[in-house]
């Protein structure tokens, strides 16, 4: 049987190799993934460029460049791998020109956004720092708390959140729920052993001045006007507590921030010059019934504690010194400027009142002297010049 001529034509050419095979797949091409592009109102670059840049400015202190290129990027790149290192430069940044408010709150996204990362911990550490110099003490004691919070906290970490809220807590008229964080805050320093010859992280310095703080709200506690019957010892113990307070704040000379030094400084200052106003703010004694007795008083007074504004002019000065040194710029410089003309004008204020009265400082400072060596005998006691009825000094 004969085949038809189609299908031997078809197997013919199979065997010939004239029919195709079945089509093969392609190769997959070449795709290059170009770098995405950043278009801004002046520029069109990339991550990369933006971040170069950026990191220059940061490194060269031109902060308001370094702001203007993070503030970029963070909008970019919300929540990209590198975005926790943007915010928080950006942060960095911000405080570089001084605005600190914006700053804080740069901080607390970042940890907000990404609370896991190790930036976040670094960001609220910041965070306290700015709202104690803010003074935005329920601010502070809120993320003191949310510190304490979190999860696997390092020394450092807790020495922040207990400081933080230890001196939020004080600064809000609780000192007895204060004195456990801050005493926990500086057990945890000493297990480090930062010491008085040590540069001091800003949290153990910041524990430090809260103690002082914890100190000077106590001694000031003490009223001694009306004098009370036990006059001498409370002005004894008042003291006590300025000079145990002074100590606390002397340590923060050694923080690795200077606003901690400034801030302390200021306290000392107003402290020995609001002991001074409370001690002159005494009236003469009942038992002083001329104007000659009661114009002795006031000379004597003023004579004798002065000290207590000279130790606060010479503290204040020292401060400001230290601020125009380390180039601070906050309120509490601003402040330290104004205590110190405040107390320079008191200062002159007085000498100008005994000028006119009829009695001299060196008549005075006689007087005083042949009391001090009277009372420096055991019968006499140690009772400082004034009537011994209990109602002066």
């Amino acid at each position: 049987m004969r085949c038809p001529a189609r299908l031997w034509m078809a197997v013919v050419a199979v065997s010939l190799g004239c029919v195709k095979p079945p089509p093969v797949a392609p190769a997959a091409p070449r795709i290059a993934v170009a770098e995405e592009r950043i278009v801004t109102p002046g520029e069109v670059t990339t991550e990369r460029e933006l971040s170069m840049r950026a990191q220059h400015a940061f490194a060269e202190q031109r902060w308001a460049d370094a702001v203007a290129a993070y503030r970029v990027l963070t909008s970019a790149f919300p929540s990209g791998p590198h975005s926790p290192d943007y915010w928080l430069n950006l942060g960095f940044a911000l405080e570089g020109i001084r605005n600190n408010e914006a700053a804080r709150d740069v901080y607390l996204d970042l940890a907000g956004r990404f609370s896991t990362a190790p930036e976040a911990s670094v960001a609220l550490a910041r965070a306290a720092t700015l709202d104690a110099y803010l003074e935005d003490w329920k601010a502070l004691r809120s993320i003191g708390d949310a510190i304490l919070a979190r999860e696997k906290l390092d020394d450092m970490e807790r020495i922040v959140g207990l400081g933080a809220r230890g001196l939020a807590r004080v600064e809000q008229g609780d000192d007895q729920s204060a004195s456990p964080d801050i005493l926990d805050a500086l057990d945890l320093g000493d297990k480090h052993h930062y010491g008085p010859r040590d540069v001091l992280p800003v949290a153990v310095a910041q524990a430090q001045f809260a103690l002082g703080e914890i100190r000077r709200v106590r001694s000031e506690r003490i009223q001694i006007d009306p004098p009370p019957v036990d006059f001498l010892e409370k002005l004894e113990e008042r003291c006590a507590g300025l000079l145990d307070a002074q100590t606390a704040y002397a340590m923060t000379l050694g923080s690795v921030d200077p606003h901690w030094a400034a801030m302390a400084g200021l306290r000392v200052a107003t402290m020995y010059d609001a002991l001074h106003h409370d001690i002159l703010a005494i009236p003469a004694p009942a038992n002083m019934k001329t104007d000659r007795d009661k114009q002795a008083f006031y000379v004597l007074m003023h004579v004798r504690y002065r000290v207590l504004l000279e130790k606060g002019l010479r503290e204040i000065r020292q401060t400001v010194a230290l601020g125009e040194r380390t180039q601070e710029s906050s309120s509490w410089l601003d402040r330290a400027r104004a205590t110190e003309q405040d107390m320079l004008a008191a200062f002159a204020e007085e000498k100008e009142r005994l000028a006119k009265m009829p009695y001299t400082e060196d008549q005075a400072k006689e007087a005083l002297r042949i009391v001090e060596s009277r009372s420096s005998q055991p019968a006499r006691g140690g009772s400082p010049p004034g009537p011994r009825d209990g109602r002066g000094p």
